[in-house]
């Protein structure tokens, strides 16, 4: 049993990089991507879905275009200087705490309560406890890119002295 859930914790793992590693192939199509503005305009920025789309007339007058993810613990700042370009800043790490409820498979079914503490894009990592009081360590992805339904909710891998497996991740 314990090679079935290891298979498929590798099964689950190598598919999320292999979707990632394609939307970003995608989104680094779209951002080289030139793109027209108005002429009385320097920079317009989009917020939609957890993407931001600035557009940014260059020095040479060419407008360049650039699409960015925002994760939900993530921000935008948007600074325009006196004179220059204006630039888009979107943090995409750092700390965080957002909790969960979580079903796990690994040696049976369990329920257990747990939260993000860090995360890097659409990938976090975090702690948690089962409905036995047992502890577990966790590393997730977003799924959002995959399946448009689901904003909150990703999958991903546990950890624990007592069992391992795959995890689903509602998040508050």
């Amino acid at each position: 049993m314990k090679k079935l859930i290891s298979i498929l914790a590798a099964v689950v793992l190598g598919a999320l990089l292999i979707g990632n590693c394609q939307k970003q192939r995608t989104i680094d199509r779209l951002t080289e991507q030139t793109a027209t503005l108005p002429t009385s305009q320097m920079a317009a920025v989009s917020v939609a879905e957890n993407k931001v789309v600035s557009k940014v007339r260059q020095t040479d007058g060419s407008v360049k275009a650039k699409v960015q993810y925002v994760p939900p613990e993530g921000k935008v700042e948007i600074t325009q200087p006196v004179e220059g370009v204006a630039q888009v800043k979107v943090k995409r790490a750092g700390f965080t705490f957002r909790p969960a409820v979580q079903g796990l498979a690994g040696d049976g079914l369990k329920i257990g309560l747990g939260a993000r503490l860090v995360y890097f894009n659409r990938y976090g990592a975090g702690f948690g406890i089962t409905h036995e009081i047992e502890p577990y360590l966790f590393a997730d992805r977003r799924i959002d890119d995959m399946v448009g339904l689901f904003k909150n909710t990703t999958i991903g891998v546990f950890g624990g002295p007592h069992a391992a497996g795959v995890l689903v991740s509602v998040y508050f």
